[in-house]
C-alpha cells in the first residue's frame, strides 16, 4: 500500500476528492485510511484542511494526531478566495485545538470574523 501511494503522490491532484474521502471512513483498514489522508494532503488547500479534520476522531491515535497537526499547521493558500464558509465551519470543528486568540487569527487570515 505504502509503494502505491508513493507512485500515485505526484498525481494525487487529479484523483477524485470524494472518492479519497470515503476511503477516511473509520470501517476502512487503517493502511487504507493512512494512504488516503496522505494523497489528501499532497493535495493542499481546502482538501487538506477538509481531510485532517475529517481523522480528527479516526480510532487511530497516530492519524489522529497527523490531522490535528496538518489542522494547526494549515493557512490559506495564497490567491485562495477569502470568506470560504466551509473553512469557517472546518475550523470551528476543530477549535480544540487552537487557543481562542489562534483560532480568531486563522479565520481572520481566511477572511472570516473570528
Amino acid at each position: 500500500m505504502r509503494e502505491a501511494t508513493l507512485a500515485l503522490l505526484p498525481s494525487a491532484g487529479v484523483l477524485p476528492d470524494e472518492w479519497l474521502m470515503e476511503r477516511l471512513t473509520a470501517g476502512r483498514p487503517r493502511q487504507v485510511r493512512v494512504a488516503a489522508f496522505r494523497l489528501l494532503d499532497a493535495r493542499g488547500g481546502i482538501v487538506r484542511l477538509r481531510a485532517a479534520v475529517a481523522v480528527l476522531d479516526d480510532p487511530d491515535e497516530k492519524l489522529r494526531a497527523w490531522g490535528g497537526q496538518v489542522v494547526q499547521r494549515w493557512h490559506p493558500e495564497p490567491g485562495s478566495a477569502p470568506g470560504d464558509a466551509e473553512v469557517g465551519e472546518l475550523l470551528t470543528r476543530s477549535r480544540h485545538l487552537f487557543s481562542d486568540h489562534v483560532l480568531k487569527r486563522r479565520l481572520w487570515e481566511a477572511g472570516l470574523r473570528g
